[in-house]
């Protein structure tokens, strides 16, 4: 259900996905072709060995045995790696140590073997390969001065590399690409998060959460700005009092009270047309919209309505326990431009008239109501 419900996000945002996607490719391809520099490296590995000449044989031993535990080997990378030894060795090569300030030196241990890799970075091959292998002599002189019983030298010189290791157009085409779409992917995701928030705050202020009809400030701004975009339309008002659970609404338990006021809206929204309203109007009134409708046409639709909700509702399986809503009715038509206001206190007059006599479905007439 999981894998469902997030293939459904990203196919709703396909199009983030792709842009992001493009984007970063475009981006890629851009900087490695106008804006990279190229850099190349230079490898020189040296290897560290006992010194034969300088020691006996149960000295070799000894001199094996310490350099399996990698003090030694690790120490002569130290050397490599220290910024006075790389000083002096610049120096000597002829030039102010800041002529190279883009290029990067690094030593580090080849894994289980006495071999030291130093790495040269930068934008000229030939520059690269002189650092390393100058460095590395100046590195091996200083240690022969140093330690005799440990010979350090060249496994493999430094040479110039013919092919940049970066910028690598295409490798780094595919992982933008990659990324892009990680991105687009976060985007999308973020995106309906983002929109169901904002649909969630909205609908506090549009949908009542116990009946799950509309808010009455919703509906009362609906219906106004229907008579202002139609200012002759002809709609009927209609409000629907539940006077059978008046005396216990506020003794009943919260989930009582939202299954009873979510089976009147959907009652409601089944028996009118796709273009009516209905929202929660009190506590115990929901109002009704009924567009271009008047009330001689509304009146027997009002009259089924009632009849439905007045059917007995279990709110418990097996019946133990049903409400009787007792619903009133009342309701009023506007046909010649009446103000909101007026026509809502005829519909809340005709109600009146409704919660006081024998019939429960009255609409607004001038007599006997003026």
């Amino acid at each position: 259900m999981e894998v469902r419900f997030i293939l459904k996000i990203l196919q709703r945002g396909w199009w983030l996905i792709l842009i992001s996607a493009l984007l970063a490719l475009n981006f890629s391809l851009i900087y490695s072709y106008y804006f990279a520099s190229p850099q190349y490296e230079s490898v020189a590995r040296f290897i560290v060995s006992p010194n034969l000449q300088s020691t006996d044989s149960q000295d070799i031993v000894d001199s094996l045995d310490t350099l399996d535990r990698r003090s030694i080997i690790a120490t002569y990378a130290e050397v490599l790696n220290s910024h006075q030894i790389k000083q002096e060795a610049l120096l000597l090569l002829g030039d102010e140590p800041s002529a190279f300030k883009d290029y990067t030196m690094s030593a580090t241990l080849i894994p289980d073997a006495n071999v030291i890799r130093y790495s040269v970075k930068g934008p000229n091959p030939e520059v690269a390969a002189l650092l390393a292998n100058g460095i590395g002599q100046y590195a091996i002189d200083y240690v022969r001065r140093l330690y005799i019983v440990y010979n350090i030298d060249f496994l493999d010189r430094a040479i110039p590399d013919e092919e940049a290791i970066r910028p690598r157009p295409l490798q780094d085409a595919i992982l933008a690409l990659m990324v892009g779409i990680v991105l687009g992917v976060g985007l999308a995701i973020f995106r309906d998060q983002v929109s169901a928030t904002i649909t969630r705050f909205g609908q506090r202020n549009t949908i009542d959460y116990e009946s799950q009809s509309y808010t009455r400030t919703y509906f009362d701004r609906h219906m106004r700005q229907e008579i202002v975009k139609q200012p002759d339309v002809v709609i009927t008002l209609g409000i629907i009092h539940l006077n059978g659970i008046q005396d216990i609404y506020d003794s009943l338990p919260q989930v009582y009270i939202n299954q009873i006021l979510r089976k009147v809206t959907e009652t409601l929204r089944y028996q009118l047309r796709g273009n009516d309203i209905v929202g929660r109007w009190s506590k115990l009134q929901f109002a009704v919209l009924l567009l271009g409708t008047d009330g001689i046409s509304a009146n027997s639709r009002f009259e089924h309505i009632q009849e439905i909700l007045d059917q007995p509702i279990s709110l418990e399986d097996g019946g133990e326990f049903d409400i009787n809503l007792d619903v009133r009715i009342g309701f009023a038509d506007r046909q010649g431009g009446e103000a909101i206001n007026v026509l809502i206190n005829q519909a809340e007059s005709a109600l009146s008239i409704s919660m006081e006599s024998n019939t429960k479905t009255n609409m607004y007439k001038v007599r006997p109501f003026g």
